[in-house]
């Protein structure tokens, strides 16, 4: 198993292509939090965990925020930090390589993002502990987890299932569709990790650690279909069935008031 550094940088350019494709799912995913956030709080200070090539960051910076990012790949913060020229000021600055145990800028932020990171972390509350120690009093933060049981992972499977091979790799990414719901698996120890699965898991954690969720969004990532086509709009039955069978959920969570 590699790790999450090499992973990261193996496959950084492969993932910055897509993320940049105005097409693609997961620059559709970045403009609708950068939509959810900017519905819950005025424009502050930003974290962005995991930020990749960027996208999330400049789709918030256009709607005000001062964004900031760190990702394990040096690949893609070099990235990000080329299409920041121009667009922000002082971008080798905004744009930080982390480690697991280090996120590179000191708090506090208003808002702190992780899309997409979840799955790769082996402790979800460790993790999201972390975070919360950078986070201003009544600050927002934003997470992302698969969903192990969704529609997009069965039709995965079943498209997987059709295309047999059998060698290492095919089972290998059967594994990991499964498990992860990710073709390519997530370079974690699941002999160890403490993760939540679903929706509704990531927010008992969350309600555990003294948040309260403000928000959410739910993403099918099914092309032949328009159930993403307005994820906001949603009405009461179609959000618990885009909750329960979504790939992605995104939760915004703030603080509990606890004054007097």
């Amino acid at each position: 198993m590699p790790s999450p550094i090499q992973f990261w940088n193996e496959k950084g350019e492969e993932f910055a292509r897509i993320a940049r494709d105005p097409g693609s799912f997961f620059a559709r995913r970045a403009a609708l939090v950068a939509e959810l956030v900017s519905n819950h709080i005025s424009p502050g200070r930003v974290l962005d965990i995991g930020c990749g090539a960027g996208q999330l960051c400049f789709d918030l910076a256009r709607r005000g925020f001062d964004v900031y990012g760190v990702d394990l790949s040096s690949v893609q913060i070099e990235m990000a930090i080329q299409t920041a020229r121009g667009r922000l000021s002082l971008p080798d600055k905004r744009f930080q390589v982390c480690t697991p145990q280090c996120l590179s800028f000191n708090g506090p932020f208003d808002v702190i993002t992780a899309i997409g990171v979840l799955p790769y972390v082996e402790d979800h509350s460790a993790f999201i502990k972390r975070a919360l120690s950078l986070l201003e009093p009544n600050g927002m933060f934003v997470a992302s987890c698969t969903n192990s049981l969704s529609l997009f992972t069965g039709l995965a499977v079943a498209r997987h299932m059709r295309a047999f091979q059998p060698d290492r790799a095919w089972f290998s990414v059967l594994a990991n569709l499964v498990r992860t719901g990710l073709w390519s698996g997530t370079c974690v120890d699941f002999r160890i990790a403490r993760q939540c699965g679903s929706a509704a898991a990531l927010d008992r954690l969350c309600e555990r650690l003294g948040l309260v969720i403000v928000g959410e969004l739910d993403l099918y990532n099914v092309t032949w279909s328009s159930f993403d086509r307005s994820p906001f709009e949603r009405g009461r039955i179609g959000r618990m069935l885009s909750r329960r069978l979504g790939w992605t959920h995104v939760g915004a969570y703030r603080k509990q008031f606890t004054g007097t």
